[in-house]
């Protein structure tokens, strides 16, 4: 092998160097260059003539290294181009060759030194970097999030094109003035976001912020921000973070909550309550209106099979095992009483759904969920029963005028009737048909009750003539009993009609006369009481439970001790309520100190202004 020229004008320090050295001229013929080339050549050129780049050189990056040449030789300028060179296995790896123009040895004119540097890894992590940049910014836009560093020393801010695309502003187009910054934040939400970056800062922690802000098309738009800061020492230097656009999620959340406080509204005025029962895992879910229901507290449900009254749980659970079979379609609406942790019983009526883990029913379709609503109607369960109760009662009550007219009506029709028996018939048959009218006068009431028709008039009337009139027919219907009377002198009149205040003193009355004593004393009183003028009406009676005065007046309530006294609907009290509440008055009763009950109500007495309003 010829000994290389490089052992005279490099020496051997050159071939220690972790790079390619070479010597070429002005033609691009290579004259020396360093033991490197084993790795590109496989072996050392036996040349005297030299050799040319071009034959390390990958093709596709000869034309631009031939003119990266060529312009370092028209200009003298340094040489330095990046290009692709094949190593000694066949591969391609990319170097960075750097040259400069020198005048060679005597003889040699000018020549180019240089070297050429592998960077093929630094090329691999460049683009690797580019790629992963790329990768990032597309989600970053994709996720509609841009970063963001703040120089805590000069307080310059930087935003990546990402953000400033959040903000409707174009690329580079950010001030870099943390102020320009908290202008675009809501007012309302500016200390937030100091308090939040300030808190980070001193802690060290991460911050978490959401806030709105104006962007360019002056619309407002909310934000998640999320930052730390970095430290040399104990010192912050740099604050970095990133901004998320959460519009479109805050309006979900928004939306979810809107609809959530309808259910709930809707549960609270409906009185409803709401379930949820993951029937894989036995999670449940009880709102606290369901809670209300059945007496219980705390945020999770209790089991609820115990609490289902021992007479319904065998059907009720055989209901919802069956809305849970494969083969079923998962809805359930069924009624059924359940038992209170204070031994109350309440009716619930519970409408459902189960769903299950394929939409068609088949062997191994699986309940997931039940979710579904309670509602209380006990109060309706004990109208109903009231209701079949008044029935039977009132056909009773009925029956038993209307017998004794037809039976009376029957004698009359004979031929031979005495005169005394004939007025005797005649008197029953009008007592029994002044009973009649009265009962469907009640009823006539509760009507209009229900459809919240208005009642009375608003004229003056005066008691005492009604009294009077009452009293004396109750005087001969009741012979064994004693009727007293006690009405003040000079009593003005008061506001209602004359239909409604004689219905209401026949009603307390004859309720006096059935429920106190046969021979007893039933005491009637009428005064004048400020603005009112006052009746009451006292009987010798068992009087009224301490714990159910309150509800005397109530459609179809009687007391345990009324049902066995007497037959009766339940429903003169609650007509006594009706009218004089209409009236604008007010009932009440209690028992007297010597026994017995009293019954009091009071009337408005009246005024020109009430005539004045019933005209306008």
């Amino acid at each position: 092998m010829q000994e290389s020229p490089g052992s005279d004008l490099l020496g051997g320090l050159v071939d220690a160097v972790p790079h390619l050295v070479w010597v070429a001229t002005e033609d691009g013929v290579v004259l020396d260059y360093s033991r490197r080339i084993e790795a590109y050549r496989g072996a050392r050129l036996e040349t005297d003539d030299g050799w040319s780049w071009e034959a390390l050189v990958h093709p596709d990056d000869r034309a631009d290294t031939a003119a990266a040449w060529d312009a370092a030789l028209s200009t003298g300028l340094e040489y330095e181009h990046e290009h692709r060179l094949r190593m000694a296995d066949g591969t391609y790896r990319w170097h960075l060759s750097r040259g400069i123009a020198m005048a060679g040895p005597e003889g040699n004119g000018t020549l180019w030194y240089g070297t050429a540097t592998d960077i093929h890894a630094v090329r691999d992590a460049e683009d690797q970097l580019r790629r992963t940049q790329s990768s990032l910014a597309l989600a970053m836009r994709g996720g509609q999030i841009g970063w963001w560093q703040r120089d805590l020393t000069t307080e310059q801010v930087v935003w990546s094109p990402e953000l400033e695309d959040l903000f409707g502003l174009p690329a580079g187009a950010f001030s870099g003035d943390r102020f320009t910054f908290l202008d675009l934040v809501h007012p309302d939400d500016r200390l937030a976001v100091n308090e939040a970056v300030g808190r980070s800062i001193e802690s060290g922690d991460d911050y978490v912020v959401e806030f709105r802000f104006q962007h360019a098309d002056g619309s407002w738009r909310w934000m998640e921000g999320r930052g730390r800061a970095t430290y040399e020492g104990e010192r912050p230097l740099f604050l970095h973070g990133i901004g998320m656009d959460i519009t479109d999620r805050k309006a979900q959340d928004d939306a979810v909550l809107a609809r959530e406080e309808r259910l709930r509204l809707a549960a609270e005025v409906g009185g409803f309550g709401l379930y949820d029962y993951d029937l894989e895992h036995g999670g449940m879910y009880w709102s606290p209106e369901l809670h209300e229901i059945l007496g219980t507290s705390g945020e999770a449900a209790t089991p609820a099979d115990a609490a289902i009254h021992p007479n319904d749980r065998e059907l009720t659970l055989e209901r919802f095992a069956a809305a849970q079979a494969p083969q079923s379609d998962g809805l359930f609406d069924f009624e059924y009483r359940m038992v209170r942790p204070d031994g109350g019983v309440r009716w619930v009526s519970t409408h459902g759904q189960t769903y299950f883990s394929e939409p068609e029913p088949g062997p191994d379709r699986r309940a997931l969920r039940s979710i579904g609503v309670v509602v209380d109607i006990t109060d309706r369960k004990q109208v109903d029963e009231l209701r079949d109760v008044f029935v039977g009662m009132l056909s009773h009550e009925l029956r038993t005028p209307v017998t004794a007219i037809y039976g009376g009506s029957q004698i009359l029709r004979r031929d031979h009737v005495d005169e005394a028996t004939r007025r005797d018939i005649i008197a029953d048959i009008v007592t029994e048909s002044e009973r009649l009218e009265r009962l469907v006068e009640n009823l006539l009431v509760i009507a209009r009750a229900e459809r919240h028709v208005a009642f009375g008039g608003r004229d003056p009337v005066l008691i005492r003539p009604i009294l009077s009139r009452v009293v004396e027919d109750k005087r001969r219907r009741w012979r064994e009993a004693t009727i007293e009377l006690d009405i003040e002198p000079g009593l003005p009149p008061v506001t209602s009609d004359e239909g409604s205040v004689e219905l209401v003193l026949r009603n307390l009355i004859s309720n006096a006369l059935k429920y106190g004593s046969a021979s007893g004393t039933v005491s009637i009183s009428v005064r004048r009481d400020g603005e009112f003028v006052e009746v009451c009406v006292g009987d010798e009676g068992p009087g009224v439970p301490d714990d159910g005065s309150g509800r005397l007046f109530d459609l179809f309530y009687r007391t345990d001790d009324a049902k066995k006294r007497a037959q009766g609907a339940g429903i003169g009290l609650f007509v006594v309520r009706v009218l004089v509440e209409a009236a604008g008055g007010r009932v009440w009763a209690h028992n007297r100190p010597s026994g017995g009950a009293e019954f009091r109500f009071n009337l408005p007495i009246f005024v020109e202004s009430d005539a004045d309003a019933v005209l306008d």
